[in-house]
């Protein structure tokens, strides 16, 4: 039923250009459009507010959507496109229900504390709960290992325009990393939340119709896991088993409720903490469901193109394969979509880490007296020297071994020790800025001699670097009482985000 088209040329391992001349010209006229939706949102910054959190007048069902798309990217078609292709069904049980459990969770715990702590930065608020030593250790260890999933993410994006372009990958993860920078420096966050919303529409009108033309062309839902191996099927795979799940669940919940700098925008973006609330709700919804919809073109390129040779590219096979046939200049609609898409995530939490530099690390520790406009020139510079980093880091990523092994052995496995003061300093009231301090070195230390010294598996050196982080962070807080200056700080502290549900 569906015929190349002609104008096509493929190579199922990605060494030919997938992209007809109608596509170059679809991509050209929607990074047009692009453009003039980050000068539109340059109209909107008017301050510091405006810039690192819109002014907190993003809609609920805006943000809910800008949390969701960037909580992915392209990462989620090449990382996690890698993973289904090899494993099967378990990419849901590893990357969907996480993500729609921690998102539910968060509803109820963090979202709404974040709206009300009324932040432009998200370690801001540790100086109140604990002392500007925390507050400096988060800023600077958060910054250095957020440039590892930054640049993989790059890196996922590069790989996608390669299998379609042809294009040098080095030179692509370049030039992505150019984009993304003058797009932040120019929009702020204004300019991710209105291209996560566009880039939404975009790809769902893409990747729904895909997905539906892919599970006709092997059978229906029930014929593709006949035709596939029975433990492609399972809910668990032999790699991916509970245990592994368990612990990335617990990763997962950290990083999308606030660890991951940029997606904590999201939910002091907004108004009211109802707002944040339904934004991660939404959130929840959407990652429960929509990962079917990119994984079953995946799941059935065995039995669609046989044997690919390089995993990550499959939906990109897949796509290549049936787009054209369904309308001309759908596969660069693709890839524009993709592209401005990850470039909003890299965009949002550039955004984020040149604020934390710019307030948590510059006015506090260099320059207190700097007035906004020096601050908003800071801002700029650091998104500069920030977003170059990160390319270093995207060209580094084939060397750690993809943009999945990559992800999961640096970014999710260094996560816990940074995010647990920050995220559970709101809820628990007890632990001092010595429990947050210890937990934040044992994490560290503990990662480091699980991982090198012992040299056990991801499941094992994260799962104990987490244990032991928490099990400081909440038992010193039995051990040591607070000063009455530090208990007045902190009660005055949830005083304002709100006490209900926080354990005393």
């Amino acid at each position: 039923m569906f015929e190349y088209d002609d104008e096509y040329e493929y190579d199922f391992q990605g060494r030919m250009p997938l992209l007809s001349h109608v596509d170059y010209a679809v991509v050209a006229v929607y990074f047009v459009l692009m453009a003039g939706l980050g000068w539109f949102a340059k109209s909107l910054v008017k301050n510091l507010e405006d810039y690192f959190a819109c002014g907190r007048r993003v809609p609920w069902w805006m943000a809910g959507i800008s949390h969701h798309m960037s909580g992915y990217s392209a990462f989620a078609f090449v990382g996690y496109a890698g993973v289904a292709y090899t494993a099967g069904f378990s990419i849901w049980t590893l990357f969907a229900f996480p993500c729609a459990t921690a998102m539910t969770l968060g509803a109820f715990v963090w979202a709404p504390r974040w709206a009300r702590l009324n932040v432009l930065t998200p370690v801001a608020y540790l100086e109140q709960r604990f002392n500007n030593l925390v507050r400096q250790l988060v800023a600077w260890s958060g910054i250095a290992i957020k440039f590892i999933d930054e640049g993989l993410k790059l890196y996922a994006l590069a790989v996608i325009i390669t299998a379609c372009t042809g294009l040098p990958l080095n030179a692509t993860i370049v030039g992505c990393g150019i984009v993304a920078v003058f797009y932040v420096a120019v929009g702020g966050l204004w300019a991710d939340i209105l291209t996560d919303f566009c880039q939404f529409i975009v790809q769902f009108a893409i990747t729904i119709p895909l997905a539906f033309v892919a599970l006709r062309a092997v059978g229906g839902w029930d014929s593709l896991w006949q035709q596939l191996p029975a433990e492609q099927g399972r809910f668990f795979g032999k790699e991916y088993d509970l245990p592994y799940i368990l612990v990335f669940l617990v990763v997962i919940t950290l990083s999308y409720n606030g660890g991951t700098w940029g997606l904590a925008q999201r939910f002091y973006s907004v108004k009211q903490r109802r707002d944040a609330q339904k934004a991660a709700l939404l959130s929840a919804f959407l990652y429960f469901l929509y990962p079917l919809f990119i994984y079953i073109p995946v799941w059935a390129a065995p039995l669609l193109v046989g044997q690919i040779e390089k995993p990550e590219q499959a939906y990109i096979v897949i796509a290549g394969k049936f787009l054209p046939a369904i309308a001309p200049g759908l596969m660069g609609l693709m890839v524009a979509a993709m592209f401005a898409a990850t470039m909003s995530m890299v965009d949002s939490d550039l955004n984020a880490l040149a604020g934390v530099f710019t307030k948590d690390i510059y006015q506090r520790m260099v320059n207190p007296e700097a007035d906004e406009r020096r601050l908003l020139k800071v801002g700029l510079m650091a998104t500069v020297v920030l977003g170059a980093i990160t390319v270093a880091c995207g060209l580094a990523t084939p060397h750690l071994g993809g943009a999945f092994k990559a992800m999961m052995d640096w970014y999710a496995a260094l996560l816990g020790p940074i995010s647990i003061p920050l995220l559970f300093g709101m809820v628990w009231r007890r632990t001092t800025w010595r429990g947050a301090v210890a937990a934040w070195l044992g994490g560290f230390l503990t990662f480091a001699l699980c991982k090198y010294g012992l040299k056990t598996s991801w499941t094992i050196y994260t799962g104990a670097e987490l244990a032991v982080a928490f099990g400081i962070f909440f038992a010193e807080g039995f051990l040591f009482r607070q000063t009455s200056q530090e208990a007045e700080r902190v009660k005055a502290l949830f005083g304002r985000i709100g006490s209900d549900g926080v354990v005393e």
